[in-house]
C-alpha cells in the first residue's frame, strides 16, 4: 500500500510519470474492449493523479484527451455510430463537461489540503516563535527583577536605573507582541472594530521613539524626525494608528545595524492627505520579497540573522491602514535599506459656530 501511494503521490515527477502511464494503460484498455464494455469511469484516476499533481490545467489537457481518445475509439470499432453525428457530439460534450467539473472539484478541494496544511505549518511555527520570544522576554524581566532585589541601594540610582530601563523596554516589547497577535485574531474573526478621533500623528511618533529609546541608544542609531510645527490631524483609532507607527519604527530599529540611520518624516500633502514615512540604513528586502513580508510569518534569510520576531508586524501595520483607507507603501534594495509609508487623508477641525449657539 505504501508503495503505490509513493508511486502515485511521492515526488510531483513521480507522480505525474504515473498519471501519464496510467492514462495510456486505460487508453490502451478502452481500445482493446473496444464497445463491449464501457470503461470511460476509469478515466478518472488518471485525471485525478494529474490534476493533484500538475494543476488545473493538466488536468483540463487530460479530460480533453480522454474525450479525444473516446472518440476515435467510436469511429474505429463502432463505424455504424458515424452516421448519427448528433449523438455522438452530444456524448463527447457531456463527457467532457462531467470531466471538467471533476477536474475543477478537484482542483479546488486540492487547494483547500494544500491550503489546510500551510495554515497547520504556519500556526505550528508561530506558536513555537511566540514561546521563544516570550521566553526571551520574560527571562529578561526575571533577571531584571532578581538583580534589583539582590543590588544594594548603595550601588547608586545609575545602576538601578539602567536595570529598570532594561526591564522596561522588555516589558513594551512583550506588550507590542501581544498587541500584534490580538489584534491579528480578531481581524481574521471580524471582531475589530475601528473608533476614530482626532490625534496628532507627531504625538504617536513620539510615543514610539520614546519607547525604543533604550535599544536606539543601545545600537547607537540616529533618529531624525522631520516633524513639520503646524499640528496635522488624521481622524483614525489612536490605538490602532500607535501599533502600526511602533511596528514600522520598531522594524527600522531592528533591522538597521549599530551606527545607522532612521529618519522618520511627517508632511502635508497635496489633495488634503497626511503622509508618514519611516525610512532606515539597513539590511533592505530584495524585490521578490516585498509583498511577501506583508503576507504574515514571512523573514527573509537576511532578517532571521539580524533580529528575532515573528514576522508579523507589517501584516497587522498594512491591515490596520486598510480598515483606515490607506496602504503600506514599501521601496526597499537588498542592502541599501528600506522606506515604509502611507497617506491619510487630514482631518479638518469643524469651524466654531456664531457666539450663542452650540
Amino acid at each position: 500500500m505504501k508503495k503505490l501511494k509513493d508511486l502515485f503521490f511521492g515526488t510531483r515527477r513521480r507522480a505525474l510519470v504515473s498519471g501519464i502511464a496510467c492514462f495510456a494503460l486505460v487508453s490502451a484498455g478502452d481500445f482493446l474492449v473496444r464497445n463491449e464494455i464501457s470503461i470511460d469511469v476509469f478515466y478518472f484516476l488518471p485525471i485525478f493523479i494529474l490534476t493533484w499533481r500538475g494543476g488545473l490545467r493538466l488536468g483540463m489537457a487530460t479530460a480533453v484527451a480522454s474525450v479525444f481518445v473516446w472518440l476515435l475509439d467510436e469511429r474505429v470499432f463502432v463505424p455504424e455510430l458515424a452516421a448519427q453525428v448528433n449523438v455522438i457530439i452530444w456524448n463527447a460534450v457531456v463527457r467532457l463537461a462531467f470531466f471538467a467539473v471533476v477536474v475543477v472539484l478537484i482542483d479546488r478541494l486540492r487547494e483547500l489540503v494544500y491550503r489546510e496544511r500551510a495554515a497547520s505549518g504556519l500556526k505550528s511555527l508561530m506558536i513555537h516563535t511566540v514561546s521563544h520570544e516570550f521566553n526571551n522576554a520574560l527571562t529578561g524581566l526575571s533577571a531584571g527583577l532578581f538583580l534589583l532585589k539582590e543590588t544594594d541601594l548603595s550601588a547608586g540610582e545609575k545602576t538601578r536605573g539602567e536595570i529598570y530601563t532594561a526591564m522596561q523596554a522588555a516589558q513594551r516589547k512583550l506588550s507590542l507582541y501581544v498587541k500584534n497577535i490580538l489584534n491579528e485574531a480578531r481581524m481574521e474573526e471580524g471582531r475589530f472594530r475601528i473608533e476614530r478621533s482626532p490625534i496628532l500623528l507627531r504625538d504617536l511618533v513620539a510615543g514610539a521613539a520614546g519607547s525604543l529609546g533604550e535599544l536606539l541608544r543601545q545600537k547607537d542609531l540616529t533618529l531624525n524626525t522631520e516633524i513639520p510645527a503646524q499640528p496635522l490631524l488624521v481622524n483614525v483609532d489612536g490605538e490602532a494608528m500607535a501599533l502600526v507607527i511602533s511596528n514600522l519604527i520598531g522594524n527600522a530599529v531592528k533591522y538597521t545595524g549599530s551606527g545607522g540611520r532612521i529618519d522618520v518624516r511627517i508632511a502635508r500633502e497635496p489633495g488634503g492627505t497626511v503622509s508618514f514615512s519611516v525610512e532606515d540604513s539597513g539590511i533592505g528586502i530584495a524585490p521578490e520579497n516585498i509583498e511577501k513580508i506583508t503576507s504574515g510569518f514571512f523573514r527573509t534569510e537576511e532578517g532571521k540573522a539580524q533580529a528575532d520576531g515573528f514576522g508579523l508586524g507589517l501584516r497587522i501595520a498594512n491591515d490596520l491602514l486598510a480598515l483606515h483607507g490607506g496602504r503600506l507603501r514599501i521601496e526597499s534594495e537588498k542592502g541599501k535599506g528600506s522606506r515604509f509609508s502611507f497617506e491619510l487623508p487630514e482631518h479638518s477641525p469643524a469651524p466654531a459656530g456664531p457666539a450663542g449657539r452650540p
